[in-house]
C-alpha cells in the first residue's frame, strides 16, 4: 500500500472518522464524490458502506493543474470493488446526467471555494433526495485565508454559508455538511 496524499490526513482532527461516521449514519443507497487525488475519502465510503452502496467518483485526474489524481493508478486501487465506479468527469457539466432526488450523499473536494459551493448549492441541490448531505471540503476561516485561495485571490467560502444552516467542523482543511430539507434546501 502507497501513502494517501489527501488534505483530509491532517492537523487537527481525523477527517476520516467524521466522513465514516456521516456515512453510517447517513447509510446511503447511492454516493457520488467529485475529487479522488489518491482515494482517502472514497476509501472510507467504501468502508462505511455495503456492497449494495453505488458509489460513482470523479476526477478530471491529469488535466487539473495542480495536484492531480492519477486515472490509471486510481482504477487499478479501486476495481476490485464492484459498486464503485470512476470516470473522468467535470464537476460543472456532470450534474446534468444525474436524475432529480437521486444522491444520498454528495462529497465535494476539488479545490473548492466559493463559487465551488455557489455552483454545487445551485445545480446539484435538486439531486440530492430529501435529507441528503452535503460534504465539502472546507468552510473554515482559516481555510477561506489559505495561501492558494489568497493568491489566486479565489471567492471566499464562508460568506456562501452565512444565510444557509450547515456545520463545519475543524479549521484546516475543514470539512461542511449540508442537509437537505424540504422547503428549507431545494
Amino acid at each position: 500500500m502507497f501513502k494517501m496524499k489527501s488534505s483530509y490526513m491532517n492537523k487537527d482532527l481525523n477527517y476520516g472518522d467524521i466522513i465514516t461516521a456521516v456515512t453510517k449514519l447517513q447509510t446511503p443507497t447511492k454516493i457520488v464524490e467529485f475529487g479522488i487525488l489518491d482515494g482517502f475519502s472514497l476509501e472510507k465510503f467504501i468502508k462505511s458502506t455495503d456492497e449494495d452502496t453505488k458509489i460513482l467518483a470523479y476526477d478530471i485526474f491529469e488535466n487539473f493543474n495542480g495536484n492531480s489524481a492519477n486515472e490509471t493508478k486510481i482504477k487499478e486501487q479501486f476495481n476490485i470493488h464492484s459498486n464503485v465506479i470512476i470516470d473522468k468527469a467535470d464537476f460543472y457539466e456532470k450534474y446534468k446526467d444525474f436524475e432529480e432526488e437521486s444522491i444520498d450523499i454528495l462529497h465535494i473536494d476539488i479545490a473548492n471555494n466559493g463559487d465551488t459551493y455557489k455552483f454545487a448549492l445551485e445545480n446539484y441541490t435538486r439531486k440530492l433526495k430529501e435529507g441528503g448531505l452535503f460534504i465539502f471540503e472546507g468552510g473554515s476561516q482559516e481555510r477561506d485565508n489559505i495561501e492558494w485561495m489568497v493568491k489566486y485571490d479565489k471567492p471566499k467560502i464562508r460568506p456562501v454559508l452565512e444565510n444557509i444552516k450547515h456545520i463545519t467542523i475543524g479549521k484546516l482543511p475543514s470539512i461542511t455538511i449540508i442537509k437537505k430539507i424540504y422547503n428549507y434546501l431545494k
